[in-house]
């Protein structure tokens, strides 16, 4: 994921994790958008959690975090 550095805004790009193949790739206008899609995935997809890397243009940072499950999928 990408937070935006102006306007709150964030895009998402989500990879298989056995063969890295890109499943869906989408922009949102706001982190409460991005949180509430995040909270399907582990549902739509059939997936117990992964690892989840935010890089945020606004701090110029990476962050890394395991999802444990579909509550571990949040972004702040």
């Amino acid at each position: 994921m990408t937070k935006s550095a102006e306007g709150g805004g964030a895009s998402l790009e989500l990879y298989d994790g056995s063969n890295l193949a890109l499943l869906e790739s989408e922009s949102f206008s706001d982190l409460y958008t991005l949180n509430f899609h995040l909270q399907t995935l582990a549902t739509k997809y059939k997936t117990a959690g992964g690892l989840v890397i935010v890089h945020d243009k606004a701090k110029n940072s990476v962050e890394l975090s395991l999802a444990k499950d579909e509550n571990s999928l949040f972004v702040s």
